[in-house]
This record gives structure tokens, C-alpha cells and sequence, in this order.
């Protein structure tokens, strides 16, 4: 029995979306919707940063990784952004599974190195404010190129190092997936490796309704306007 049918209205005069058959169509085209909108979503947070899932010593540990403010530009303001968890044995390369757990206090155990060509930047990691588990360490990239951000440190008394690097092409675009298990150090082992995320993209791309232009590239237009000068 439909509820409407306690008031004793007769359907004739209902408006159609009070009529009970137009409730359960209505009904499951929310659900469906909600259900097609939250893979989608489930789907951009699996690639969107890459996410490894480690046995340090005798525990899992599922470590999230990517650039923060993705997609990031030449010259604007990012930085490393990882996020550590404790995973759900039963889903453990899903950091929104039911018995996923934040790990806190990585910030006094690790550290990121930041490489690209044939520089590097060590930084320290920071607990973002407010949202256990979650670590940035910020920089500006200033090159247009391959970023490669190395986390290490001594997790509990194991030695641990591991790397993460971008993608040219965006992480959304070619996303890895690799169940394989690895042994990368003593008491360390890699046992799965997804997503991806994209590399520093030109700052030209950004601007609106001026088009915008890298530090670099003033330098390099400074530079030929220079050799252009000396030759007259």
C-alpha cells in the first residue's frame, strides 16, 4: 500500500508526480545517478595521484602521492602531496574502504626528494591542517619537465624508500596498474602499484584573458635579446 493512499485522494485528481508510479521511476533514476556519479568520482581519486600499497616491516601501509592543486603549472605555487593509511585487508589499494585508517605522525619519520633533470631539493613534510594522515611539501616548479618525488626515512625502524614520478601526458591518461610483488629494500615490499598523476604543465596554458609567461621563458627571451644586440 502507498502511503497516499491513507489519505483516501483519489488518483485521478493527483498531480502525476504524486502519483505513486512516478515516485518509483523517479526514485530509481536518483539512485542511478548517484551510483554512476560516485565511480566517477572514485574513479578520479584512483587516478588523480598514484597510490602504492607497501608491507613495511610486519604492517601495510597504502601510500597516495601526487602534486598538490592538480593540474599544476609552471611557476605556480604546488608541492608534494601524499596521503598515508593504514588499508582495509580486504580492499587494501582503496583508501576509502570501511576499515582504511589514517597513519599521523609520518611528518617526524619521512621526507621527500624532489629531482628533475639533474637537480634535487630535499623537504620536509607537514601535517596538513586538520585532515589526519595527509602530509604536503610545498615548492614552486619552475621547469616544464619530469618531476620525480622520492619519499624516504625510517618508518618504525625499517628503512624506507620509494618513488613516484609524473607523467608527461597526465596521470588520468596513462595510469598504471601493477599487482606484481616487489621486494625494493630489507622489509620492504611493494605489493601494488595504481594510478598516475601529471606532470607541470606551461604556465601559457593558465592565462586569461592575457596569455601568461614563465620565468624561464623571459629569461631565454632576455637572453636572445641580448646576443640579438651584441650582433648589430
Amino acid at each position: 500500500m502507498h502511503v497516499l493512499d491513507d489519505l483516501n485522494i483519489p488518483e485521478l485528481i493527483l498531480p502525476k508526480m504524486f502519483k505513486p508510479e512516478f515516485i518509483a521511476v523517479t526514485t530509481s533514476i536518483i539512485v542511478a545517478t548517484l551510483v554512476l556519479s560516485s565511480t566517477g568520482i572514485l574513479q578520479n581519486m584512483a587516478f588523480a595521484h598514484q597510490r602504492q600499497l607497501f608491507t613495511i616491516g610486519d604492517k601495510d601501509y597504502l601510500f597516495v602521492v601526487g602534486s598538490i592543486g592538480e593540474p599544476l603549472y609552471v611557476d605556480q605555487k604546488s608541492g608534494v602531496e601524499m596521503f598515508a593509511y593504514w588499508p582495509d585487508p580486504s580492499d587494501p589499494v582503496n583508501s576509502q574502504a570501511n576499515g582504511t585508517k589514517p597513519v599521523e605522525g609520518l611528518e617526524r619519520m619521512l621526507k621527500v626528494d624532489v629531482s628533475a633533470g639533474a637537480k634535487n631539493k630535499t623537504l620536509d613534510f607537514e601535517p596538513a591542517f586538520r585532515d589526519p594522515g595527509h602530509y604536503e611539501a610545498h615548492f614552486f616548479p619552475t621547469v616544464e619537465t619530469t618531476y620525480n618525488y622520492t619519499v624516504f626515512g625510517n618508518i618504525n625502524g625499517t628503512d624506507f624508500s620509494a618513488t613516484w614520478t609524473c607523467s608527461p601526458g597526465g596521470g588520468e591518461s596513462e595510469p598504471i596498474s601493477d599487482n606484481s610483488t616487489v621486494e625494493i629494500s630489507p622489509n620492504v615490499t611493494r605489493k601494488s602499484i595504481m594510478g598516475g598523476f601529471g606532470c607541470p604543465r606551461p604556465l601559457s596554458e593558465a592565462g586569461f584573458p592575457e596569455p601568461m609567461i614563465s620565468n624561464q621563458e623571459i629569461v631565454q627571451k632576455l637572453a636572445e635579446l641580448e646576443n640579438a644586440t651584441r650582433t648589430q
